[in-house]
């Protein structure tokens, strides 16, 4: 039996510091607990505490552009291995990090071109990864520091006569700088799942009557499966389709994901013995109500 708790309390303040200036800060306090009672061994409790602090600056050049820099501190709860029952549940820490992102907000060519970038930087402590030494045998270790930089782009701009172009872009460098698992050490090795690019492009028309049609591709570079780099899922693209009809609050609309029926099954998961398969081509209805 495994039960998990938390409370937290948290408050946000802004602060105009003039016409264009605005200072945002806030905080969280929180607590979470997690008790592990096993039928063929001692019960066990582990409680932390974390306080979280959030500071950002914000400046308004004109109407149309913004200018944002902020730092915060995140956590991911800690917890028990509950299938290693050969080393008697072993615990893993709190993953904790400090985060750090700057970018710009607006309007270009007369309102016709919405745009954003950001750049950020994370520094993780603690870090929590999924271990697979031997089919069948699970387990999280929070033995890990690592450095994540990345880069966003986003952007859609307007056609003309209904049609809008949407478009964006994200670069991400995640590596370990200390990572020690017995005998091993991955150390400058590449963060599992984190994908270097990933990215999506699209045309969109909406109609006068409310009707709208959408095409997208979306995509993105390969992931490494496992911490010591030795396997991979390729990089995929998606082309995806959408159709659909708004009124009020109301919209109805049908969609054919992955059109082309690509396949990026993600081979050598878990250690190197299994295979996840990636989903094939759906269709589908979608009715929404927007309260």
């Amino acid at each position: 039996d495994l039960k998990t708790g938390a409370w937290a309390v948290f408050t946000n303040w802004t602060w105009p510091l003039g016409q264009d200036w605005t200072l945002s800060g806030g905080a969280r306090l929180e607590r979470s607990a997690v008790a592990l009672h096993p039928d063929d061994a001692a019960r066990q409790r582990k409680a932390w505490t974390h306080l979280l602090p959030r500071l950002a600056l914000q400046y308004q050049f004109d109407p149309d552009h913004q200018w944002y820099a902020s730092f915060s501190r995140g956590v991911r709860a800690g917890g028990y291995n509950v299938f290693v029952s050969a080393l008697n549940y072993p615990a893993y820490a709190p993953q904790r990090s400090w985060s750090y992102e700057t970018g710009m907000k607006g309007w270009l060519l007369q309102r016709r071109l919405r745009y954003s970038g950001a750049a950020y930087f994370m520094d993780v402590d603690n870090m929590q990864v999924m271990m697979q030494p031997v089919p069948g045998v699970n387990y999280i270790s929070s033995a890990a520091t690592a450095r994540s930089q990345g880069l966003e782009l986003e952007m859609d701009y307007l056609l003309g006569r209904g049609w809008q172009l949407r478009a964006g872009l994200a670069w991400n460098r995640t590596t370990f700088d200390r990572f020690r698992d017995g005998a091993a050490d991955y150390a400058g090795h590449r963060n599992p799942f984190a994908p270097a690019l990933s990215g999506r492009v699209g045309v969109r028309y909406e109609a006068a009557n409310g009707s709208y049609v959408q095409a997208d591709v979306v995509g993105t570079s390969k992931i490494y499966l496992d911490p010591a780099n030795d396997y991979r899922r390729r990089g995929y693209a998606l082309l995806n389709l959408t159709a659909g009809y708004q009124q009020g609050d109301w919209e109805i609309s049908a969609y054919l994901n992955n059109l082309t029926n690509k396949h990026y099954d993600a081979v050598g998961y878990q250690g190197g013995f299994v295979t996840v398969y990636s989903p094939p081509r759906e269709a589908g209805l979608r009715l929404t109500w927007r309260m």
